[in-house]
C-alpha cells in the first residue's frame, strides 16, 4: 500500500463547500472592488486632464505676455532710427525731406492700426517693407546698389506684423559707410506653402559697438521661437565682409503659436 506524503490527508466533504464559499467572496469582492476602481481611475484622469488644461493655458497667457513685450520694443527701435533718417535729410537741407516725413507717417499708421493685430495680410506687410526701403533710399548718397525684389503671389497669406523688418534694418543700419554708399539687396520669395526673406549687405567701415544694435535682431529671434516653433529656418553669416541672413518659413501645416 502506498504511503501518503507528510502532513497530506484524503479530502473531505466540508473542502468543496469551504472552497466555493471562498471563490463566492471571492467574486463578490471583485465585483464591488471594480466599480470603485474604475472610478478613481476616472477621477484621476479627469484631475490630470485639469491640470494639463491649466497648464496649457498659463504657458499661452505667458507666451502672449512675452509676444506683446517684445511687440512694445520694436516700436520705439524702429521710429529712432527712422527720426535718424530724416535727421540726417534734414541737415543736408535736402529736397527730400518732406516726402521722407509723408513716408514715415504712411509707416506709422500701420504700425499704430496693423502692429497690434496678431496676423496681417501678407500684402500689407510688403508695402510697409517698400514704404521703409523708399525712406532709406531716400537718405543715402548713393542708393544704386540697393535692391528690392519680390516675387510669388501674396494673395490669401497672413504673417505676423514686423517679422522681417529688423534684418532689413540691420542690412541698412551696417551697410552703409561713411559715405553713405550702400549695397543692400534684400530678395522675398512667396511660394505656397513657405515665404524666404533673403537679405545680404556689406560690412560698412563704421559698425556701433553698442548693446543696443542687437536689440532688434535678437527681438525676431525670440518672437520666431514663439510664433513658428519648429516651423522657421534662419541662418545668419557674417565673413567679415558681408553679412547674409537667409529666413524661411513654414506655413505648410502650421498655426501660429498665438492664434
Amino acid at each position: 500500500v502506498p504511503r501518503r506524503g507528510f502532513g497530506m490527508r484524503p479530502p473531505r466533504e466540508g473542502d468543496f463547500w469551504a472552497f466555493r464559499y471562498s471563490m463566492l467572496t471571492m467574486s463578490t469582492t471583485i465585483v464591488f472592488a471594480v466599480p470603485y476602481i474604475f472610478g478613481t481611475m476616472v477621477k484621476m484622469y479627469t484631475e490630470w486632464q485639469k491640470n494639463e488644461d491649466l497648464r496649457k493655458l498659463v504657458e499661452k497667457e505667458k507666451i502672449q505676455s512675452e509676444l506683446n513685450f517684445l511687440k512694445t520694443q520694436i516700436n520705439p527701435h524702429f521710429l529712432f532710427n527712422s527720426l535718424n533718417t530724416i535727421y540726417s535729410l534734414s541737415v543736408k537741407q535736402s529736397t527730400d525731406t518732406s516726402e521722407a516725413i509723408i513716408n514715415l507717417s504712411e509707416l506709422m499708421r500701420y504700425m499704430l492700426y496693423e502692429a497690434d493685430k496678431k496676423l496681417v495680410p501678407l500684402a500689407k506687410e510688403l508695402e510697409y517693407i517698400k514704404s521703409y526701403v523708399a525712406l532709406q533710399r531716400l537718405r543715402l548718397a548713393n542708393s544704386e546698389n540697393v535692391t528690392l525684389k519680390i516675387s510669388g503671389e501674396e494673395k490669401g497669406k497672413v504673417i505676423p506684423p514686423l517679422l522681417f523688418i529688423s534684418f532689413i534694418e540691420n542690412a541698412f543700419k551696417y551697410g552703409t559707410d561713411y559715405n553713405g554708399k550702400s549695397s543692400v539687396k534684400i530678395n522675398l520669395s512667396i511660394r505656397n506653402e513657405s515665404i524666404q526673406l533673403y537679405v545680404k549687405n556689406i560690412i560698412g567701415s563704421f559698425k556701433a559697438k553698442t548693446k543696443s544694435s542687437g536689440v532688434g535682431l535678437e527681438n525676431v529671434r525670440n518672437r520666431l521661437k514663439y510664433l513658428y516653433p519648429d516651423a522657421h529656418v534662419l541662418n545668419i553669416i557674417d565673413d567679415g565682409k558681408t553679412y547674409t541672413v537667409d529666413l524661411t518659413l513654414n506655413l505648410k501645416n502650421h498655426e501660429l503659436h498665438n492664434h
